[in-house]
């Protein structure tokens, strides 16, 4: 738990990836809601209220996707900053377990990320039910949806983050993995061809928990929701293993 809670307050400390973070995530659903509550005051007759379930949806969509990146920049940062910083040698020397110091690095990553991610949900369900006004609120299913969607993209990628860093910069790291949720995987479920093979990316496994208006229907692959917990729980459990085993290997 000592570990831990260092690995914690190391990233807190970090004050650039803190700012950045919250800006991503809370700041985002907060800049999107003042832009609808202005544009709701100037002309209430053209531009609807700032809440409802529509909105909401919108909201969940920039915390979902900007806060993945502040989740992918916290797992980079979790996963390099020992050895950045110098001091990996020194907790090895301590006769601590390389794979002890590597299996904090992901829980602590998740230590600062989720509770950020819970503040973002939380203005934007909050905002979404007390600026309704006589727009329809979203429904108990359809936040289910939204809450389970963004967990499984974001905790996943740190996951990924924090094992990735151990072969990389935290620079190639966070290039690579937004370029894979953006783009690349994004293609690849786009190829047909590629049949049920789809249903074995991350990001498909991830899609399913969204609701229909936020991930692309065209390149939707149907599988249960029992598959697609095991796609990811596999991802995350291999990515851990490969970023233990070289942990264990690196020089210190």
């Amino acid at each position: 738990m000592r570990l831990v809670n260092a690995e914690i307050l190391k990233l807190r400390r970090r004050r650039g990836l803190m700012i950045w973070s919250w800006l991503l995530t809370v700041g985002s659903v907060l800049v999107a809601l003042i832009v609808l509550l202005v544009l709701h005051a100037v002309n209430p007759g053209h531009h609807g209220p700032a809440g409802g379930s529509t909105n909401l949806e919108h909201y969940v969509f920039l915390l979902s996707g900007l806060g993945d990146i502040a989740a992918i920049l916290i797992g980079a940062t979790a996963g390099t900053q020992d050895v950045s910083n110098g001091v990996f040698r020194d907790l090895v020397v301590t006769g601590r377990s390389r794979a002890t110091l590597f299996r904090v690095r992901a829980v602590g990553a998740l230590c600062v990320f989720l509770p950020i991610l819970a503040v973002g949900f939380a203005v934007a369900i909050g905002s979404s039910f007390l600026f309704a006004g006589g727009l329809p609120n979203a429904t108990g299913s359809e936040i289910g949806h939204y809450i389970a969607y963004t967990l499984a993209i974001t905790v996943v990628n740190t996951i990924l983050a924090v094992s990735i860093a151990a072969f990389a910069s935290s620079r190639v790291v966070v290039g690579v993995l937004i370029a894979w949720s953006a783009i690349v995987a994004q293609i690849l479920l786009a190829i047909n061809a590629l049949g049920g093979v789809r249903k074995f990316i991350d990001v498909a496994a991830a899609e399913h928990f969204a609701t229909q208006h936020m991930s692309n229907t065209n390149n939707r692959i149907p599988m249960s929701s029992a598959t697609a917990v095991l796609v990811l729980a596999v991802w995350a459990a291999i990515a851990l293993s490969a970023g233990r085993w070289w942990t264990n290997r690196v020089d210190a």
